[in-house]
């Protein structure tokens, strides 16, 4: 058991540190190219919150398969479709069932629904980010506030 949570722990700071990578990009793009941009706010908003979804899509994916790789070589899971499949739901905390769930899988569904969470969170607050950083700029040129 002990053993478990300290994989777990890995595989959510390996997680984390994906989506910290995630957040030097979006921030790399919109203050050097944001900086550049003053005319058009509005095409910028639009481009900073597409690559922001790209961006945290991949993210999701690369967590995802972090998870998927846990599971599938901790020998939890035996078929590697199987396992990213288990691991999106656990992530994005859809789960399965308790009564699905296989007895020796069952701490890393909670571990990797935690990751999930925090990760989805942090995704939220940079698009919140992204959105106060522009916003403000666009309302102000438009109505001369």
């Amino acid at each position: 058991m002990l053993s478990d949570f300290i994989i777990g722990s890995v595989a959510g700071i390996a997680v984390m540190l994906v989506h910290l990578l995630a957040t030097l990009v979006v921030y790399w793009f919109v203050h050097a190219i944001g900086n550049k941009i003053d005319e058009n706010r509005v095409a910028f908003l639009l481009a900073s919150l597409i690559v922001l979804y790209i961006v945290l899509f991949v993210c999701l994916c690369a967590s995802v398969t972090i998870w998927a790789t846990t599971y599938y070589h901790m020998g939890l899971i035996d078929n590697y479709g199987d396992a990213f499949y288990t691991a999106m739901l656990n992530y994005t905390t859809l789960g399965s069932g308790d009564l699905n769930q296989a007895a020796k899988t069952r701490l890393f569904g909670p571990m990797a629904a935690a990751s999930g969470t925090l990760m989805l969170g942090w995704a939220a607050a940079l698009l919140v980010y992204i959105i106060q950083l522009h916003l403000p700029v666009i309302l102000k040129k438009r109505w001369g506030k």
